[in-house]
């Protein structure tokens, strides 16, 4: 009883004066974004203004800390085109530890395994699946709400454990999308949050050592990404065909070591769904996927990190033909290619790459990755730091090769660039 009075005066405190903050920060850029892909002519894609608030304190006689941060965001070419209100609320959670005991209560990200790219175990929280670049950082996830309590028996492990009684869905292209072989029409889900299917748990034990670091992880949780309903599958039939989110359970392990100069990490799941038997158009496959993470630095100070990524997908195209077998060919392969399951077995390779010069004013990396289809991806980043606060940042996206099926593309943009200028306090 007195940990929950102090809980709830915390709030009080919080929701009456964030200028009493011991800590403040604050992130705000505008951003431009040009589409050049050369079969479409230049476009204009994007302007956008930024700004995001971070307030932190801590009460010395509970021992209790608070974070609230914000985001809101809004684009100068489309007056429509602006933040969700749902999504304004960053991370915002109350701290608590307590002897061998750390609580924490909120919206926060949850991270799972070592993984930085393409990591099979971060399955909590919903993500943005339209961006113009890959690694978009200001809209990339989104925190749920949850309670979260972490058990410290030795010094070297930990026990966790996390709760999330709601998520949310994960963010795609807003506009319904067309499907012209069998004319019928994918809507997307336009609620906040999953409220038909509730309760998210996971768990995780970590051991770090010094030579080598453990995680064994579980989670059972509604997946974030949609399955797809189909009322009828015909040629000559429209229909609209809306989304589902349905339960996964994933099976985890992961670990990180010293390998000579360089670190080797890796990331085992085993995903779980609903289809397991492969036979549910519109549905997600089960799968075996790993993650290997090699950080490294070359030579010329370069820092380089390269994962490679392959999944197996377990009974892979069992889905009965029907009575339309060239509709239900066609519809398969496209919801195949959105979960990112066109094959049964796919591997692909992430590099990055960075280097600084002129005493670290000056940053510039290059992503590059080699995608199970025949593609090249390249992504050249700089950035350049004009003072303390300010700072000029500039990139492009470029895949060599065909572009992908367009039919239920996340992102219906090719090749673009983009500069920002930013304001970091």
């Amino acid at each position: 009883m007195k940990i929950k009075g102090k809980l709830i005066g915390l709030i009080l405190l919080l929701t009456a004066n964030l200028a009493g903050a011991e800590e403040f920060r604050f992130t705000g850029f505008y951003d431009y974004f040009g589409g050049i892909e050369p079969y479409r002519g230049y476009e204009n894609l994007k302007s956008r203004v930024y700004m995001r608030p971070y307030f932190s304190g801590y009460d010395e006689d509970s021992g209790l800390e608070w974070v609230f941060s914000a985001k809101l965001w809004t684009d100068l070419m489309d007056e429509t085109a602006r933040i969700d209100p749902w999504d304004i609320l960053d991370e915002a959670y109350l701290f608590l530890p307590a002897g061998n005991f750390d609580f924490y209560l909120g919206q926060r990200v949850l991270t799972y395994g070592f993984a930085d790219v393409y990591g099979p175990l971060n399955m909590a929280g919903s993500a943005n699946r339209a961006p113009l670049s890959l690694d978009e950082a200001y809209e990339a996830r989104r925190p749920d709400p949850m309670f979260q309590v972490k058990f410290y028996p030795t010094f070297n492990d930990t026990l966790e454990l996390a709760y999330v009684p709601v998520t949310r869905p994960d963010r795609e292209r807003s506009d319904s999308v067309y499907l012209p072989d069998t004319k019928d029409t994918v809507i997307w889900s336009d609620n906040p949050y999953i409220t038909d299917k509730l309760h998210n748990l996971f768990v995780s034990y970590s051991r770090y050592g010094e030579k080598l670091d453990w995680q064994f992880i579980y989670g059972n949780y509604v997946e974030n990404t949609p399955d797809f309903v189909v009322p009828t599958v015909s040629s000559s039939t429209s229909v609209d065909i809306t989304t589902e989110y349905n339960r996964k359970q994933t099976f985890g392990i992961a670990y990180s070591t010293g390998l000579w100069n360089t670190t080797l990490s890796q990331d085992f799941a085993f995903n779980l769904t609903d289809n397991l038997d492969g036979t549910e158009l519109g549905s997600q496959n089960s799968d075996v996927t790993v993650n290997t993470q090699i950080l490294a630095n070359l030579p010329g100070s370069i820092l380089s990190q390269t994962s490679i990524v392959y999944s197996y997908f377990l009974n892979y195209d069992k889905v009965a033909a029907g009575s339309d077998a060239d509709a239900t060919e066609y519809l398969n392969g496209v919801f195949h290619v959105y979960h990112t399951q066109p094959l049964e077995q796919i591997a692909f390779v992430v590099g990055h790459f960075e280097r600084a010069f002129l005493r670290e004013t000056l940053k510039t990396q290059l992503n590059v990755g080699y995608f199970f289809s025949p593609q090249v991806y390249l992504a050249p980043r700089a950035a350049f730091s004009i003072s303390d606060y300010w700072a000029f940042e500039t990139g492009a996206d470029i895949t060599l090769g065909d572009p992908p099926d367009a039919d239920l593309r996340r992102n219906p943009s090719d090749d673009n660039y983009y500069v920002r200028l930013i304001y970091r306090y």
